[in-house]
């Protein structure tokens, strides 16, 4: 009998990563022998590839528990109305792309009647909340997890895993061109180049920003010569930043400001100083020293005061499984251990060698073929079906 070749699959992506991811991923089974129909929840990036949005993905883009809870209703409005859509129409899989808080509670109703549930990218289960697992067994199938100790984790808790490694590896340039990024954001061939990435949210630059910049200041008074660069991920962001930078009165800091293009700034730098999140992750592909720092909101803190279980929280220290670079958080965040740590690196090059070759090691074990193995998984969770289609 003929398999089927024609497939619909409902999928959900919450922020702007998993827009990449998903993305990659429609892409590559589009390739494939079979037809596909999309429909979710999809940023710009899976609409390009053919994914229907029946909302915008902005509505579940949110930061720590403060936004959450300004948008409670508008969100579990949004999650009963898709729950009514998939078990009306059925897909032949759900795909929830990151988002756990929002997608776990909809894997699970979806999962529950029969609707198979393959979910992408770990929740971080590993470092906070380990209460969740007993109800990801309930509301997944299948996990696909982008870092090889959550692979290991999983296992542990019987949980269906598949490794697929982090496609950010192939978008960022193992060995670009340093004097012409420099030369493109107009930085100075002969100084050194310390990158301030104080986030790319409101709440973050407003909490990071003038930490850093005052750091800057310390450290150019300490070494002269020294050259500073931000990137912030758009106009009005940007606007954010100078308006922070106006408000500590600096005025003959040298500083380059760049909309965009925050990798090759990383690249284009000696030293980075970021807030914790996706970008420490970016600066171990891009291999670059870097100072880790955060700062969250009392409620934030208290709740992960609480639920955490893990003794680092920036990705390059998890991956390396100690302390490989330095982790300033909360009370810990200050303008004099920033200067403390970014000293280390300027005052000792083994240093900042032995954290490049460690980086280039977290690079090469992140640097898969992902979208292709996300790909497959999706097929083998399609059956028999899928496969039989393939040999007619």
């Amino acid at each position: 009998m003929q398999g089927r070749r024609n497939f619909k699959i409902g999928i959900v992506a919450g922020e702007v990563s998993g827009d990449l991811l998903a993305a990659g991923l429609i892409r590559e089974l589009n390739q494939s022998p079979y037809t596909f129909e999309f429909i979710g929840i999809a940023g710009p990036n899976m609409q390009q590839q053919g994914c229907h949005s029946l909302y915008a993905m902005e509505k579940l883009t949110l930061m720590g528990l403060d936004g959450l809870f300004g948008r409670i209703r508008e969100i579990l409005h949004i999650r009963r109305s898709l729950v009514q859509f998939f078990l009306s129409e059925p897909p032949d899989l759900f795909i929830g792309v990151d988002a756990p808080d929002f997608n776990l509670g909809l894997e699970k109703k979806l999962r529950k009647a029969g609707i198979p549930v393959l979910h992408y990218v770990s929740p971080t289960v590993w470092a906070w909340r380990k209460y969740r697992l007993r109800g990801m067994r309930r509301a997944i199938d299948r996990m696909l997890v982008l870092f090889p100790f959550e692979l290991d984790f999983y296992r542990q808790y019987k949980i269906n895993a598949t490794l697929v490694g982090h496609p950010m590896v192939k978008d960022i340039d193992s060995n670009p061109d340093i004097k012409q990024l420099k030369t493109t954001f107009g930085l100075a061939a002969d100084k050194k180049i310390i990158a301030l990435l104080p986030g790319s949210r409101k709440g973050e630059i407003q909490r990071m920003a003038g930490l850093f910049l005052n750091a800057a200041a310390q450290l150019a008074e300490k070494y002269p010569g020294l050259q500073f660069v931000t990137a912030m991920p758009n106009s009005s962001l940007m606007k954010l930043f100078k308006n922070e930078l106006k408000k500590t009165a600096l005025k003959d800091l040298d500083l380059i400001c760049v909309t965009g293009h925050s990798r090759e700034v990383m690249a284009s730098a000696d030293i980075l100083m970021l807030a914790s999140g996706t970008a420490a992750l970016e600066a171990a592909v891009v291999g670059r020293p870097v100072v880790v720092a955060y700062k969250v909101s009392w409620l934030t803190k208290i709740m992960v005061q609480c639920l955490s279980h893990v003794k680092y929280f920036s990705m390059p220290n998890n991956l390396a499984g100690y302390r490989l670079v330095p982790e300033l958080m909360q009370e810990n965040c200050t303008t004099e251990n920033l200067v403390l740590e970014i000293s280390h690196y300027i005052d000792d090059e083994k240093l900042a060698d032995k954290v490049k070759q460690a980086f280039l090691q977290i690079r090469n074990s992140l640097d898969l073929d992902s979208d292709r193995l996300a790909a497959e998984s999706v097929l083998e969770m399609l059956g028999d079906s899928a496969k039989t289609g393939n040999e007619s």
